[in-house]
């Protein structure tokens, strides 16, 4: 199989949320998927040396190679990526990441996000979460700022759930 014929197999194939990259000509790319956590096959050229794989949602295979062989890699790919979500980033601008989607954050819920963020799919407490304001902040303004991150934070794949009297938990959107 070729690259070339990648494409029908592709759309037939259970794993459409696997990308697919030739390598080494498109290393860089491979870079950025590999950095946002989205799952990703590298076809690799004959004449080609392999890379070097460190990570959960990256593989590759040899080109020429067979249907079945591409198939299995893609499957295997993305049940990997599913036990193995991405952690979203928040970087010193402001720019919240996630699978590849940036949204902007004004500076309060910047710091908000970044305490989420190290603690990903776990509860913060409401106590922890005022603590991001410089005068300890109100619980009226944290679910002011709840409800704008809610909204922020839908286009991009995430969810801010509430765990009554406990606090808040970010995590990926069903």
């Amino acid at each position: 199989m070729t690259a070339e014929d990648l494409t029908d197999l592709l759309w037939s194939s259970e794993a459409r949320d696997v990308v697919v990259v030739q390598w080494p000509e498109h290393a860089d790319e491979a870079e950025r998927l590999d950095r946002a956590g989205v799952a990703h096959l590298l076809l690799v050229g004959a004449d080609s040396e392999p890379p070097a794989i460190d990570s959960c949602v990256e593989d590759w295979v040899r080109l020429p190679t067979s249907e079945d062989d591409v198939r299995a890699r893609l499957v295997t790919l993305r049940r990997r990526a599913q036990r193995h979500p991405p952690v979203p980033t928040v970087d010193s601008y402001g720019q919240l990441s996630y699978r590849g989607a940036n949204v902007y954050l004004p500076p309060i819920e910047q710091r908000l996000v970044e305490l989420f963020a190290r603690r990903f799919g776990k509860i913060v407490t409401s106590h922890e979460l005022l603590g991001v304001w410089p005068d300890g902040g109100a619980p009226g303004s944290l679910r002011v700022h709840i409800s704008r991150l809610r909204k922020r934070l839908a286009p991009i794949g995430l969810a801010i759930e509430s765990r009554q009297t406990t606090g808040y938990v970010l995590r990926e959107r069903d």
